[in-house]
Formats: structure tokens, C-alpha cells, sequence
């Protein structure tokens, strides 16, 4: 029983720190000199990096952020001896990228990695509603109004696809604490973006020169 039980802790332990490796932080430091927290949105997503920095490197960012949820599934996969560890560990790794010790327990939203998680545990239904996502963007140009649409999606198809009708609720709950997340954060991005704001569909304010609009040169 012992055992049982820290291998479970791990499972939960690895998929927080997976999900604490602030991707988006590292990206549009190494490329633009900056800390993205205090930037744009004042978010540490990929969204905020392709507005700020640009769009190849959010896309970057954006992969790796999905990358390390799907990388925690697959690891709690093995390592976790109950289902109820797992089921954690997909809490976990979205709250290690909202608070992520590396970043003092700041982060993001944690959207790419519950994404990024569901993609290993419910593929098929992520699969499609992710390119629901994608179309609703397309359509709209606002990833907001885009992820009205499309996470409703995310939380009903699961069924759809043959998984137990559970999992919708599930997924509604990972989704509802990123909610959570969002109204935590409001206050300090509602100050960053009176100081450095940009508009949907107009990415990558940062200039590989000085200008007035731009980010500074490191």
C-alpha cells in the first residue's frame, strides 16, 4: 500500500512540474529580452507570445505548452496505480502552469496544457473539438469567442467517441478551474494592458529594432 501510494504522488508530483515549466515565459525571454507576465495581456500563455513577441514564436510556445500536458498524461498513464491519481494529475499539470514555482507561483491560464492533457487521455473528442476551436478562430478572429464556442465542444464529444459520460464532467470541472484562474488574474492583467495592449488579429508588437510602439531591444 505504501508503494501504491507514492507512486500515485508521483504521478501527481511530475505532472505539476511538468506543467510548471513556463514555456511561454522562456520563449519571450530568450527571443525578445522580456518578461511576458508584465507585457500585453499580462498573461504567461502562447496567445500573449504571439502578440507580443510574434506569431511563430507563440505557435512555439503554444506547442511546448501542449507538449508538456500531453507528456504529463502519458507519464501519470504509467506511473499513477489508481484512476483517481490520474484523474489528478490532470488538475496538476494545468495548475503548475498557473502557478508555477518557477515563476513564484505566477503563470498562465493553463489552456494548451489541460489541451494537451485531454489530448492523451481523450484523443479523438480533443481532437475534433480543438479543430472546432481552430474554425471558430478562423471564423471570428478572436480566440475568446473562439473558446466559447469550441470548449463546450471539448466537454460534450467525450461520450460521443464511446467514452463513459463521466469524463464530460470532468472535463467541465478542468475547465471551470481555469475559469477560476481567469478571475484570479484579472486585476493584474487589467493593469498591464492599460500599459501595453494589443489588438486581436494585429500579433507581434515586438521589432527586432527600438520604435515607439515595440518592445525595447534587450
Amino acid at each position: 500500500m505504501v508503494c501504491i501510494a507514492y507512486a500515485d504522488l508521483a504521478a501527481v508530483l511530475i505532472a505539476y512540474l511538468l506543467g510548471a515549466i513556463p514555456f511561454s515565459y522562456l520563449v519571450a525571454r530568450w527571443k525578445a529580452g522580456i518578461n511576458i507576465y508584465e507585457y500585453g495581456e499580462g498573461n504567461v500563455g502562447a496567445r500573449n507570445v504571439y502578440h507580443v513577441v510574434g506569431p511563430k514564436w507563440g505557435v512555439l510556445a503554444g506547442v511546448l505548452d501542449v507538449g508538456k500536458g500531453t507528456a504529463a498524461c502519458w507519464l501519470a498513464q504509467r506511473l499513477a496505480i489508481s484512476q483517481t491519481a490520474f484523474l489528478v494529475s490532470g488538475f496538476a499539470a494545468p495548475l503548475g502552469h498557473n502557478f508555477s514555482p518557477f515563476l513564484r507561483f505566477r503563470g498562465g491560464k493553463g489552456v494548451g496544457a489541460t489541451v494537451g492533457f485531454l489530448l492523451g487521455f481523450l484523443p479523438l473528442s480533443t481532437l475534433v473539438g480543438g479543430l472546432w476551436i481552430g474554425a471558430m478562430y478562423l471564423l471570428f478572429r478572436d480566440m475568446n469567442k473562439a473558446l466559447n464556442f469550441g470548449v463546450p465542444a471539448l466537454i460534450l464529444l467525450p461520450p460521443v467517441f464511446g467514452a463513459p459520460l463521466w469524463t464530460s464532467l470532468y472535463v467541465l470541472c478542468l475547465f471551470l478551474m481555469l475559469a477560476v484562474k481567469k478571475i484570479i488574474d484579472l486585476p493584474h492583467e487589467r493593469e498591464v494592458w492599460a500599459r501595453s495592449p494589443w489588438r486581436e488579429g494585429q500579433p507581434g508588437f515586438y521589432r527586432d529594432d527600438r520604435n515607439e510602439q515595440g518592445v525595447p531591444r534587450p
